[in-house]
């Protein structure tokens, strides 16, 4: 018994060497479940999400209260991810320290206009960017250009602007199924 149980720390202890040494600081995996459930490992532990809510058609009627959860004042990390069930079209808000931030993504290099269509879209609000960057996307350098914008508004206000991104900008029609995630961490 002695021997199982020293033999079982020894593997432990290299599993645990290994992830640290070889699993990187900023790097994650997500796996996800048949029925829509996260699991992600990072370096700084594991977490378990939720499926998100899905609606299977008229998505854009369930979009208010999300946004209503979000701006309720708080300390905490909030956020919102709207996105088709195929996960490819959509984009993410997110609350911290009362600003909301709508947050866009895209492959620059593939789509150069999609990134000017962004920007026009939010100049002509006269809104400019928080944060500007290239991101790193499945072992590319600067593959992704990431979009932050801080919105103003009360529920309904917002909820109109996010409406007309997932028109305009993400390509959804208001009919069309859409999956909202809700997380306050």
């Amino acid at each position: 018994m002695k021997i199982i149980l020293a033999i079982l720390a020894i593997v432990v202890l290299l599993a645990v060497f290994g992830y640290a040494l070889f699993f990187p600081r900023s790097t994650f995996i997500t796996f996800t479940t048949s029925k829509g459930r996260g699991i992600t490992f990072s370096r700084s532990g594991v977490s378990m999400e939720a499926a998100p809510d899905h609606y299977a058609a008229n998505g854009f009627d369930h979009i208010q209260p999300y946004v209503s959860r979000l701006l309720v004042p708080t300390n905490r990390f909030k956020s919102i991810a709207l996105f088709t069930p195929d996960g490819n079209r959509g984009f993410g808000l997110d609350a911290r320290d009362g600003v909301v931030t709508a947050g866009l993504t895209v492959e620059w290099r593939q789509e150069p206009q999609k990134e000017a269509d962004i920007r026009e879209f939010f100049k002509a609000l006269q809104i400019e960017p928080s944060r500007d960057y290239l991101a790193g996307n499945g072992g590319v350098p600067d593959a992704t250009r990431v979009l932050d914008y801080p919105i103003k508004g009360d529920a309904d206000q917002i909820s109109a602007l996010v409406k007309r991104i997932l028109q305009e900008l993400c390509g959804l029609s208001p009919g069309e199924p859409l999956d909202i995630t809700y997380r306050d961490k």
